[in-house]
């Protein structure tokens, strides 16, 4: 493809802007999985349009084997003595340097989403991703902060908290659980395999860890440190690896040492830090250039953060794995390299044996508000209160409006509210719910849980009345709920017919079960 020049203040990029780059020398990008997005190109200071090609405007080029077209932010040029200029572009998602944003008590992916798109200035970005999560978004601490390295720059940013793999597409930013395909595509051996280079790195490598904590009380300094966390797995020499670990930005308050031990656990266990950083470098013939494999295109296409397959008989390798850096020449349309493995991945994400978790902060773990050990994938007793992380009232919790007395209840065929409500979190409830109404000869009485102006599906409880004057009615249901944001639920209740009734008791108990 031939470079398309445009003006800086372009959002479209579907014209030929303000020319094309015809006597491009060279030019190369280089995407990294959730890493460095950039372009380098070099141009002769007697070629056409070079007089327009300025610091600030735009770069338009495709960046992988799909016909898609990225823009570019030229930001630095050198020019040598020969006369071809080099000039170097950083993908215009990087203008998200240029926004900031802060505020606090994030806890959920959607609100990280919806406090960056309220940056300053105004966010021209779009943000969305294919799968939501919760957890507290420690880089959210009030303090500003540039929108780009809340994406994935500073420790306790959106990637650091929920995972995932990033797609930058223009003014688009897309958060995938999983970025990339399964391909059928293989590079092997005899076949079309030119160059292969494998570096494997065992010096990052730990398998017990001990976990602390840095704060302050508002008089002195504090440090906890957590007991130590051991992963079963072994490592590659046989011997104990410990490892000190910051855990200060997963606690917005201080923690106990079980806190500190259960979360270095999950982090072993989850990161995999007994496996080394690998890395394969290789370069491949493009099947799909020669003229009997045309009709192969699209079967033969890979691109970053897909998983392929590289076969190498002569270092026994055999296996799938994630591409995770691309360096591909746009004047050719082709890729110069593939880099498989590692980089921001682990061996076991790249191999596929590890299911989401590239993560470096794990939301889903157990926090206990006392200093017992735990005892990870097996039978835990805890002796605290117990919660789940995203949540903010503990596992076993209960919220209670009991023995309200209601009054001038006339009748009719219409539900009203007796005042008797509980305010719930999100999680999974189970809902208890009574109302005991005096004696009434005659009509029927009904009871119904309910949340602002809607009713539960099939809660409305309804009794006809006794034949005896003298008995009095109760009726009582129970309900599991799943909330996803917080929620007031209240009691009504009801009477058919019959004089205005008076001293009906009504009650609501919520007991948190996730």
């Amino acid at each position: 493809m031939i470079p398309i020049l445009y003006d800086s203040n372009e959002t479209s990029f579907t014209s030929n802007g303000l020319g094309r780059l015809r006597d491009c020398i060279s030019a190369t990008v280089v995407e990294e999985r959730n890493g460095v997005y950039e372009l380098d190109f070099d141009y002769p200071v007697d070629g056409a349009n070079f007089d327009k090609i300025q610091c600030g405007r735009v770069v338009a080029v495709r960046h992988d084997d799909s016909n898609d077209v990225q823009p570019f932010d030229i930001v630095s040029y050198s020019k040598p003595i020969n006369g071809i200029v080099s000039f170097h572009c950083v993908h215009i998602s990087y203008r998200q340097r240029g926004l900031v944003a802060h505020g606090k008590n994030i806890n959920s992916l959607s609100d990280a989403f919806d406090l960056l798109t309220n940056s300053t200035p105004s966010n021209p970005f779009t943000y969305e991703a294919d799968f939501t999560s919760t957890g507290f978004m420690a880089s959210a601490d009030g303090t500003p902060r540039s929108v780009r390295s809340m994406l994935g720059g500073v420790e306790g940013s959106i990637l650091d908290t929920y995972g995932g793999e990033y797609e930058f597409d223009r003014f688009r930013v897309i958060l995938h659980r999983r970025r990339g395909q399964d391909r059928d595509f293989s590079i092997r051996y005899g076949v079309n395999l030119l160059d292969y280079k494998e570096d494997t790195d065992y010096s990052d490598t730990f398998n017990s860890a001990i976990p602390y904590w840095t704060g302050s009380d508002g008089v002195k300094d504090i440090i906890v440190i957590g007991n130590k966390a051991t992963s079963t797995a072994p490592t590659y020499n046989g011997r104990e690896i410990c490892a000190s670990l910051d855990l200060t930005d997963k606690f917005e308050t201080k923690p106990t040492k079980a806190q500190l031990r259960n979360m270095a656990l999950s982090i072993l266990n989850s990161k995999q830090t007994t496996l080394p950083q690998q890395t394969i470098n290789v370069d491949f013939v493009r099947l799909q250039d020669l003229g009997e494999y045309e009709t192969l295109k699209s079967l033969l296409q890979c691109n970053l953060c897909d998983t392929i397959e590289v076969i190498f008989p002569r270092y026994n390798m055999r296996g799938r794995f994630k591409i995770v850096k691309t360096t591909f020449d746009v004047l050719a349309g082709r890729y110069l390299s593939l880099e498989l493995g590692s980089l921001s991945t682990t061996l076991a994400e790249a191999l596929g044996i590890s299911q989401g978790t590239d993560r470096k902060n794990v939301p889903d773990v157990i926090f206990l508000n006392d200093d017992d050990e735990v005892q990870v994938n097996s039978n835990l007793v805890v002796s605290g209160s117990l919660k789940v992380a995203g949540h903010s009232t503990p596992i076993g919790s209960r919220v209670a409006q009991t023995d309200v007395e209601v009054n001038s209840i006339a009748s009719g065929g219409s539900l009203k509210d007796t005042g008797c409500s509980v305010d719930l979190t999100a999680g999974v409830w189970i809902i208890d719910y009574y109302a005991r109404f005096p004696a009434n000869a005659t009509g029927y009485r009904g009871i119904r849980l309910a949340y602002g102006s809607e009713a539960l599906t099939r809660s409305d409880i309804f009794c006809q009345a006794s034949n005896s004057g003298t008995v009095t009615t109760r009726l009582a249901g129970s309900v599991v709920q799943t909330i996803s944001a917080d929620r007031n639920y209240k009691i009504q209740v009801m009477q058919g017919s019959g004089a205005t009734m008076n001293g009906i008791i009504v009650g609501i108990v919520a007991t948190r079960l996730i």
